[in-house]
């Protein structure tokens, strides 16, 4: 079940935020001034509704998934414990209980994400990087979980005594798919205390569209042609078909990741989170670091956090700093990964960055904007290339198609319907900001859609009272 299935649309979302506000509602004047317990009744729903949620999509790993949440919270309340019984943010106790807690959870990522292979099920390409919901919820559990756990270590937010607002922050069903990743800091303070508002609810609601339409639209409708461009055998492919496919796929993985994003930070503000953006138009940027600087922020910022990988090492040594951005690289195609290509991609992305960070760089900074551009997206185009393939061989055939250095006498068309062709011009249009105004405007949106909700609202309860006061006066009449 994912954020674009019928069933969850029509069925799951409006049952959990039913239930979600009804619980609000119901819980009593004492704990809504009691600040820590406020959220009791409304958390305890978003738990239920994450364990229904990950259990239809992992079925039997739930266990698993349950397991790991307890064991994150019961190792963070020892650590909390721990140092408060040495009196030193750092000792040995703390530090072995947190060495034991990242250990189990690294462990769990390894064994169950790249020990096993991929699902059958995973193979239609429904989403543009299937590995990344398998098993679901399991990557960001495991970094949530280590978030945890060091903060908690290193004092910057106490352990969660209940176990609802700990699983809450672990396993909370919008993030569950494609983040962003959320670090405990950040999050902590508003497990107990937030605000649930109609404004809050009307922007949440037009991030979902934007995300619904991102991923339902646009990348649904150019996985077709990718797909067919990556089928297409070595012997048919012509230039204009690579080119093609690959810039279908370059489009459809962005409005993939940024869509869930986007739909993840939307519902986060319909239960009254505050989650960071995960990205800010990565292809307009005219550099690779630039780009990582863009693209699938909460990644790159959870490394610098908990693994000390910035991606601009400040160390003055020129192989030192070469091997944290190799190295950070490298985690970083873990991450998307299991697969080989994948991990050469994140690799090859790494090198691009060190390249800028010498000569290369300075004079890259003196072409002009455009060339620059394209610069950057003949990189990203190849390297998306090298992420979707399954070998090594397979892209070297798609590179050589692109730069026509194949030789087919006769290739076949890659036919395009008009709805993909308006996917592409539309797709094209809106991976960069193309109007500087367009964020006032779209405060603008929320203070409409605010407005409708309000009155929406306010007509369904006028009408259900009015309807129940003459329900009354009629039964009083009969009787």
């Amino acid at each position: 079940m994912l954020f674009t299935d019928s069933v969850f649309l029509l069925r799951f979302l409006p049952a959990v935020l039913a239930l979600f506000f009804l619980a609000l509602a119901a819980t009593p004047r004492s704990w809504k001034d009691d600040g820590v317990r406020r959220f009791s009744l409304g958390n305890s729903v978003i738990v239920v509704a994450s364990l229904v949620f990950l259990s239809c999509g992992t079925g039997p790993f739930l266990r698993w998934i349950v397991g790991a949440a307890l064991f994150n919270y019961s190792f963070a309340l020892a650590i909390d414990w721990a140092r408060r019984v040495t009196s030193v943010r750092v000792g040995p106790l703390p530090e072995a209980l947190l060495t034991v807690a990242v250990t189990g959870n690294v462990v769990l990522l390894v064994v169950f994400k790249y020990a096993a292979p991929l699902p059958a099920g995973f193979d239609d390409r429904s989403f543009a990087a299937p590995q990344l919901l398998v098993p679901l919820g399991l990557t960001f559990l495991v970094c949530h979980g280590i978030s945890y756990v060091a903060d908690v270590s290193r004092g910057q937010m106490a352990a969660q005594r209940s176990p609802v607002r700990a699983a809450v922050y672990l396993l909370f069903f919008p993030l569950a798919c494609a983040g962003p990743l959320v670090r405990y800091r950040d999050m902590g303070a508003q497990l107990a205390a937030r605000r649930a508002t109609m404004a809050a609810f009307a922007y949440g609601v037009r991030r979902w569209l934007v995300g619904f339409y991102k991923v339902g639209f646009l990348a649904r409708t150019l996985a077709g042609p990718a797909d067919a461009a990556f089928l297409t055998s070595s012997g048919e492919l012509g230039l204009s078909q690579a080119w093609l496919g690959a810039i279908c796929f370059t489009l459809q993985i962005y409005f993939d990741l940024s869509g869930y994003a986007d739909m993840a930070i939307g519902f986060g503000r319909m239960f009254g989170f505050r989650l960071g953006e995960n990205f800010r138009w990565p292809y307009g940027a005219a550099t690779v670091t630039e780009f990582w600087r863009r693209w699938n922020i909460s990644l790159i910022d959870w490394l610098r956090t908990y693994v000390s990988l910035p991606l601009k090492p400040s160390d003055a040594r020129p192989l030192v700093r070469v091997q944290q951005v190799i190295l950070l690289f490298l985690c970083v195609g873990l991450w998307h990964g299991p697969g080989w290509t994948i991990v050469a991609w994140g690799l090859i992305h790494g090198a691009f960055v060190v390249l800028e960070q010498t000569v290369v760089g300075l004079r890259l900074a003196k072409l002009p904007g455009l060339f620059r551009h394209l610069y950057l997206a003949l990189v990203v185009i190849c390297l998306w290339v090298l992420f979707r393939v399954e070998t090594l061989g397979d892209a070297i055939i798609m590179w050589r198609a692109m730069f026509g250095l194949s030789s087919v006498s006769d290739p076949t068309p890659l036919l395009m319907t008009p709805l993909q062709w308006t996917a592409i011009v539309v797709g094209g249009l809106s991976v960069a900001p193309l109007w500087s105004g367009f964020s006032r405007w779209l405060v603008t949106v929320d203070a409409l859609t605010t407005s409708i909700l309000i009155l929406v609202s306010t007509s369904v309860i006028f009408v259900w009272r009015r309807s129940l006061n003459t329900l009354l006066f009629v039964v009083g009449r009969r009787r």
